[in-house]
């Protein structure tokens, strides 16, 4: 290894000297074979490569931790090897075999520099054999469109609901860029697996105003390489009622979409709220927001507190992961809000701060488990 000279400085110049002679010694060293070399025996060459990993020999307790397995995806600058990785209720990986659910949802594709994915969606039946394969619909300005890595799921009437992120023109003068502009457009499309048809897509360009968003177009949007990424959407889920409920990282809002005319009925959070947020319930860079238990008129949620405090309230619980935190809470955070249809508030109900209070870089995730238990990643 190459070391700058400033950082061996010494008052003689004759150490360094000695020491560069050294280093060019062993260069040309290195071009010779060793058999049973006394030099290199001793030790004198230094020790072997090597590299040591941190463990926690740490098992908790079986009767706190919810049954199941536990599905893990890491990514990210310190991951050298992404991919999913399945555990059981004593942190070993699980290969083999799978329990509880008929099938699995992957993503294969590229990820591309500005945080979004283009690739297929991969189904696997419970033996691990692959059953599907398919992507969005979609054609832009560059050719098709392909299925993004943020959200997938399978709703209750077996089609598949995917975020795609579509390159198409936008005049973004009102934004201080071209007449001709380029936005990537946030786009989630249903479709018939079997199939492949198109039962319904969404273009965040068609309902909301890049004005309601936080991220500036700066310098981008002149070029379909530079195509503007105001919208940002992360996550997708429904209700019994067929609407979508979808979220927005750079809008900080979550919009509650009507599933047949695609037409907004409430956002939450953001620009232009429906409802006034309390005290600790706001958001910002959220992810992957869920719906409870949900009906016309209230919602029920199996922990702690008691069900009927939120059926005289008429509240409608969901879980959002706060990405970024709020000014007073500097870390990421898993929230359970209530909503009040009746005065149009909503209320946090209760977070779940990491124990280091760190910002995540990207995405994560709160879900409730059988036991009541919370798992935030």
């Amino acid at each position: 290894m190459w070391f700058p000279l400033t950082s061996l400085h010494r008052k003689s110049s004759s150490p360094i000297l000695l020491l560069g002679l050294s280093i060019l010694s062993q260069l040309a060293r290195s071009d010779l074979v060793y058999f049973a070399n006394s030099e290199y025996n001793a030790g004198e060459f230094g020790p072997g490569p090597n590299q040591s990993f941190v463990t926690a020999n740490y098992t908790p307790t079986q009767s706190t931790i919810s049954s199941g397995y536990l599905f893990t995806a890491p990514r990210g600058f310190d991951t050298a090897q992404p991919g999913p990785l399945i555990y059981d209720n004593d942190g070993h990986l699980v290969w083999k075999t799978y329990l509880g659910e008929p099938h699995i949802l992957t993503w294969s594709g590229t990820i591309l520099g500005t945080g979004i994915g283009s690739g297929y969606i991969l189904m696997f039946n419970s033996q691990y054999q692959r059953v599907a394969r398919y992507t969005t619909n979609l054609t832009g300005v560059t050719g098709a469109t392909l299925a993004d890595f943020h959200e997938t799921r399978i709703t209750p009437n077996n089609s598949a609901v995917m975020t795609a992120y579509h390159i198409s023109e936008m005049n973004l003068t009102a934004y201080g860029g071209p007449s001709t502009g380029y936005i990537l457009d946030s786009v989630f499309q249903e479709i018939n697996i079997t199939s492949g048809e198109t039962l319904f897509t969404w273009y965040a360009s068609e309902n909301v105003s890049p004005s309601e968003c936080h991220n500036p177009l700066g310098s981008g949007g002149n070029t379909t390489g530079s195509a503007w990424d105001y919208f940002h959407i992360n996550s997708i889920d429904f209700d019994d009622d067929g609407n979508w409920l979808i979220s927005s990282r750079y809008c900080f809002a979550l919009y509650y979409i009507d599933g047949n005319t695609g037409d907004i009925i409430w956002r939450m959070g953001g620009t232009n709220s429906s409802f006034a947020m309390g005290p600790g319930a706001d958001y910002r860079y959220q992810h992957h927001a869920r719906w409870l238990t949900k009906n016309d008129t209230y919602a029920t949620i199996t922990w702690v507190f008691s069900s009927s405090v939120f059926v005289e309230l008429q509240w409608i619980l969901y879980r959002v992961f706060d990405d970024f935190g709020v000014a007073n809470v500097p870390a990421s955070r898993g929230l359970y809000l209530g909503i009040n249809f009746t005065n149009m508030s909503v209320d946090l109900i209760q977070d779940f701060i990491p124990f280091n209070t760190t910002v995540s870089q990207s995405q994560g995730s709160v879900q409730l488990q059988p036991n009541g238990n919370f798992l935030v990643g």
